[in-house]
């Protein structure tokens, strides 16, 4: 009786974890798996905020990171849907330091470990001031200790290292550079003479004030600094490169909802979509229960959703624009007004999200969402 008592609860205990595991909705056989873009952070004595790209496989519903330090002068700023944003302090030290930092997740095991070392205090060679942010524009201050040292200043959309294979800093300036070496060579130039004509302005000395407009709602871009130096078409990387991250809010958004209403008649769905009070144009996003913008009936529309498919309708606008259209042709081409009854073919067997939003353009900008949006299921 004793044997068979111990039986039972050695089954008991051996169940309890996965028992445990189905009720955080972890699959013990199928387990969450996450993938950084890097392992081992290198910084400059400026700190600044460092985003960690990643990718997740067999997420856990509702599963949140978390994030702890070894190092106080490290701290976590925000977790997006592709970034973990760390935030380093300015060092304050005349010696190098590290630091690690553990992200666990619901079912991952074992957690990852990311190695931080930070230059001393004398090697941070630039510095950034952030100002007048708007949901498409914003100013950076470029202040290099060095004042005499010829210096590149720009902006880059974050999601250019999320995308493209560049891994590391020195690897990002020989690219860059290397495209500026083409564009020289198409205008029959030396790097160093295109880089003294360049419109707008790239290479610097001393303090130097940059305004850049024309940015993506909602989008985070790398402000970055490096020494450099040129002799015909050869250069010199004479400082480490710097960099900090901006992030563009969305704009305000109106008060603006839509009745939506659908119908179905075989493979043809009936979408009638009533703007209430809103006059100006809207977008109508058509999402399969399969595709990245699905999101299951319940479930809470996040602002990386919303951010998401602001993304999706403000890349599309920029794309056809590039082409020579303009915004307001964009618009009447490919968004709404008024009461609008639409007829769309569907594939059999699959879900669908209608989703509805505001949208704008002002002064011939590149239009962008202006209302959360509204959704229907079919």
């Amino acid at each position: 009786m004793c044997k068979a008592k111990n039986l039972l609860y050695l089954l008991i205990a051996a169940l309890l974890p996965m028992l445990a595991s189905c009720e955080k909705g972890i699959d013990p056989n199928n387990p969450p798996q996450l993938t950084l873009d890097t392992y081992t952070l290198n910084i400059d004595g400026g700190g600044g905020d460092i985003p960690l790209y990643y990718i997740i496989k067999n997420p856990v519903k509702g599963g949140e990171f978390e994030v702890v330090t070894t190092g106080a002068w490290i701290s976590l700023k925000e977790i997006t849907s592709s970034t973990i944003v760390l935030h380093i302090e300015p060092s304050d030290i005349n010696e190098e330091r590290i630091a690690m930092v553990t992200i666990k997740y619901p079912g991952l095991d074992p957690a990852i470990k990311v190695s931080v070392l930070q230059d001393k205090q004398m090697l941070n060679k630039f510095s950034f001031e952030i100002s007048d942010v708007t949901y498409s524009s914003c100013k950076v201050t470029y202040r290099p200790l060095d004042k005499n040292r010829p210096y590149m200043a720009n902006v880059i959309d974050a999601e250019y290292f999320k995308q493209s294979s560049v891994t590391n800093e020195a690897l990002f300036i020989d690219t860059e550079m290397a495209n500026y070496k083409a564009l020289a060579d198409r205008n029959n130039m030396t790097l160093e003479e295109l880089m003294g004509r360049v419109q707008p302005q790239l290479i610097y000395t001393g303090d130097a004030e940059r305004e850049f407009i024309g940015m993506q709602p909602g989008a985070s871009y790398v402000v970055y600094s490096y020494g450099i130096t040129f002799s015909g078409n050869s250069y010199e990387v004479t400082t480490p490169m710097h960099s900090t991250i901006v992030e563009i809010p969305m704009p305000e958004m109106y008060d603006a909802s839509f009745n939506i209403n659908c119908k179905m008649s075989g493979t043809t769905a009936t979408i009638s979509i009533d703007p209430g009070e809103w006059s100006g144009y809207y977008s109508v996003q058509i999402a399969p229960d399969d595709s990245l913008h699905y999101i299951e009936p319940g479930t809470q529309l996040t602002e990386s959703a919303i951010k998401s498919l602001a993304n999706k309708f403000y890349t599309n606008a920029r794309n056809v624009m590039k082409g020579g259209s303009s915004a307001e042709q964009f618009l009447r081409a490919n968004c709404y007004t008024g009461f609008r009854t639409l007829d769309v073919q569907l594939q059999s067997g699959k879900r669908y999200m209608i989703i509805v939003f505001a949208v704008e353009s002002k002064n011939g900008e590149i239009p962008v969402m202006r209302s959360m949006p509204s959704i229907c299921y079919i």
